[in-house]
């Protein structure tokens, strides 16, 4: 199979390990960013730096795991004669105030606010006092990783959230053209991800993952999924959400990844509902392989050319987790991190960076430094577990460059 993917090849090392394996070939394409909303510009421009870049002759499928290529995608499948998804729900889902915005989803998420991002401090909270009560979680519009998402409890608190949350979106829009701010109340109950795919208007959730330590803030940058098959009967308030919201913003034969928190009253809220797999696609297919044996890169590769329906072939319990950077700097002792994972049964284990390079700590960080996959018999197993990795497996860093 020969494969065009959109996104950094140093991002994508999970996909091209497993491509390997299979004898796919594999090229990389950086689309540009798209200006305007002149759809066919969009096309011209996309299709025309795809060709200057790569040879899109014989191309079995394309594919990408990054929010903001998402467009970007469709309009190079719909070149290639490929099979592809309605560019106007994708807009909606790369948007989190569009995403509100829409009919379907304002019964199901909590109330919030657009803040003006050229707006200062104390006017932003005027704004925030008036409209929404606190604690309040101030968030760019189409982050991810948990970038710039901060809890203010107070309305002392806010000029910090709210400057935090201002550079995350300032990074965004140079990256991405557009970033608006967000502030919503904050839903005082647990925090779960559900990964699944929509085929032919089937809608199959097929694991849902618990992040832990529970996030209470003021940042929200999980350090673990615990993960386990999708049950249909402990799932029914998820399953009736993803059938309220999912067809009526037009998503079909396509990947999701939708985030859910209960309110204090355990009301059932959805976050954000992306169409792709999670975590640069790692997440997805590992957890999902040591679940349930299924295949979440060939279920990519499927959806929209036939009819899937994914069973699983057996029940584990997957933990991912994703060391946490407690301070900003440069790396050191990456090594020691690996060990502890390999020294605990550890499934399989990406160091995304190198010693001596320089990392951010949330929230302003874009991408993990090491993500590690466990697989367990027992929910209670994988917390036990947890709890040794988080005490013995952290991210070290220096303030200045080791020689």
């Amino acid at each position: 199979m020969n494969v065009l993917l959109l996104g950094r090849e140093e991002d994508c090392r999970d996909y091209l390990d497993y491509a390997e394996q299979r004898g796919f070939a594999v090229r990389f394409f950086d689309p540009p960013q798209l200006t305007g909303d002149d759809r066919e510009q969009w096309r011209r421009a996309v299709i025309d730096a795809a060709r200057a870049a790569v040879d899109l002759d014989g191309l079995d499928d394309v594919i990408s795991f990054h929010d903001s290529y998402q467009i970007q995608l469709e309009l190079l499948r719909g070149e290639l004669s490929l099979p592809t998804r309605d560019i106007d729900t994708l807009l909606c889902l790369a948007d989190k105030t569009r995403f509100k915005a829409h009919p379907a989803v304002r019964d199901h998420i909590t109330r919030h606010i657009e803040l003006d991002p050229s707006a200062k401090a104390p006017q932003a909270l005027a704004a925030v006092t008036e409209a929404l009560s606190f604690p309040v979680v101030v968030k760019p519009s189409n982050g991810f990783y948990s970038a710039g998402v901060v809890k203010a409890g107070t309305p002392e608190d806010f000029p910090k959230a709210f400057l935090q949350t201002k550079r995350v979106c300032a990074v965004l829009r140079e990256g991405n053209g557009q970033s608006r701010m967000l502030a919503e109340e904050y839903l005082d109950g647990n925090e779960y991800a559900i990964d699944g795919v929509v085929s032919r208007g089937r809608i199959i959730p097929l694991q849902v993952h618990r992040k832990l330590p529970p996030l209470v803030g003021p940042l929200f940058h999980e350090v673990a999924y615990l993960t386990e098959p999708f049950d249909a009967e402990l799932g029914r308030d998820f399953s009736a959400l993803l059938a309220d919201v999912i067809p009526s913003v037009g998503l079909d034969d396509s990947p999701f990844h939708a985030e859910f928190r209960f309110d204090g009253q355990g009301r059932l809220r959805i976050l954000e509902l992306a169409p792709r797999l999670c975590g640069g696609g790692t997440t997805t297919y590992q957890q999902l392989r040591i679940c349930t044996g299924l295949d979440a890169y060939d279920l990519l590769h499927r959806l929209g050319r036939e009819a899937v329906d994914p069973k699983p072939l057996h029940h584990r319990v997957a933990l991912e987790y994703d060391a946490p950077i407690e301070r900003s700097g440069f790396l050191k002792n990456t090594d020691r991190a690996v060990e502890v994972c390999r020294k605990n049964g550890v499934t399989t284990v990406h160091l995304h960076r190198a010693d001596g390079q320089f990392v951010l700590a949330p929230p302003l960080n874009f991408e993990t430094v090491l993500t590690a996959y466990f697989a367990r018999d027992t929910r209670e197993e994988a917390e036990a577990l947890l709890d040794v990795l988080m005490t013995d497996c952290t991210i070290e860093t220096e303030t200045e460059k080791s020689p």
